[in-house]
């Protein structure tokens, strides 16, 4: 993800911390000083969020190690204001699998609760009369409180909390994967609504809440029907085949006249044969502006993107745009295509169109309004 520093890498996986995470602790310590804690107590409450949120690199990683067993990557993982994010390279297409990495997550919270309660209960802790100021006040009692509560919140049957994933899975058991999306969409759009009525008159966080499901259940029920609608298709069929390449040595100036000749805003540059990577508007114009027009093409090519090969499925294609909008086409070493979320969508309405005009089967009676 953009905007995020690299913290290393833990079991392979790229750990990332969005910069806003840091405003976030700035922020907790600050609203701690204001209301007249001391700089040691501002200081706790810093790092009570830090524990916090590696107890969320641990749920992540209940997911991306689980998912790692199926055969399936974890991009990276990366620690967010709201939460953590692990991106998948996809979710697993059987539900049984789906089920196991999505239900990953939250059993991890479960079983830290557990050993945190162990420990409190071994140290006494429960054999005394308790207090809200007692919990707290106690670091302990408070990830307890915070694992069950990510546990529970997580379970909500709402995309894109784990428990979304989970009914969807098992809604899959029994129908299509479409189908069982779409239920599983609009249910977590009905808790959306039930959870964000709530706020309205208890908690504006609610609120916020409730518009995180909802755009979550719609993002969910989109992609799978984008899933469903290529399904079959290669990315050869969806690639634009004609485009316009230069040389490694060109110079940026002969790049840009290209490009405004032609409105193709993504550029391969090659050598002898071979894709060197792309340039792309953006890279174009800070190329000009740091290095001239007479730099060579090469010299302005931003970050590599990953290369396809024609015969992957389209559907699985759809997961890279999230790093990139142009995709190289690779054959036997040497490009043949480009595929942008623009070419995917022109064959989409070609497949649609396609299936409208397509004469009835033998037999088959269609109605005439």
């Amino acid at each position: 993800m953009k905007s995020s520093i690299n913290l290393g890498k833990i079991f392979g996986i790229d750990l990332k911390i969005n910069i806003t995470f840091l405003f976030l602790l700035i922020w907790v310590a600050f609203s701690a000083l204001l209301t007249g804690a001391t700089i040691g107590n501002a200081l706790s409450e810093v790092l009570f969020i830090i524990a916090l949120f590696g107890i969320v690199v641990l749920h992540e990683l209940g997911h991306a190690l689980t998912a790692r067993g199926f055969g399936i990557s974890t991009r990276d993982i990366t620690l967010l204001p709201i939460g953590g994010v692990a991106r998948l390279e996809k979710m697993p297409e059987d539900p049984k699998q789906e089920l196991l990495v999505a239900i990953a997550g939250p059993a991890v919270n479960l079983v830290l609760a557990g050993l945190l309660a162990i420990g409190l209960f071994s140290f006494g802790y429960f054999n005394q009369p308790i207090s809200l100021s007692m919990v707290g006040s106690n670091i302990w009692v408070r990830l307890l409180t915070a694992n069950l509560t990510l546990f529970l919140f997580n379970l909500i049957p709402a995309f894109p909390m784990d428990g979304g994933r989970v009914l969807r899975s098992l809604l899959s058991l029994q129908m299509g994967p479409a189908k069982a999306t779409k239920i599983a969409a609009n249910i977590g759009k009905g808790a959306a609504l039930l959870i964000g009525f709530a706020g309205i008159f208890f908690n504006p966080w609610l609120v916020l809440t409730a518009i995180f499901i909802w755009v979550g259940a719609s993002s969910e029920a989109k992609a799978v029907f984008l899933q469903e609608s290529v399904k079959g298709l290669k990315v050869r069929d969806a690639m634009v085949s004609r485009f316009y390449q230069v040389d490694g040595n060109q110079p940026l100036g002969s790049v840009m006249d290209l490009s405004i000749q032609t409105g193709q805003r993504d550029i391969p540059v090659m050598s002898n044969g071979h894709l060197l990577g792309i340039i792309r508007r953006q890279d174009l114009l800070n190329g000009l502006q740091r290095l001239g027009n007479r730099a060579p093409a090469y010299a302005a090519i931003g970050s590599e993107p990953e290369s396809l090969q024609a015969t992957l499925p389209l559907k699985d294609a759809l997961l890279k745009f999230s790093e990139d909008r142009v995709l190289p086409v690779i054959e036997d070493g040497q490009l043949i295509g480009l595929i942008t979320p623009e070419s995917v969508q022109q064959r989409m309405w070609l497949e649609e169109k396609m299936k409208v005009s397509q004469p009835p089967s033998p037999g088959e009676n269609r109605d005439i309004a």
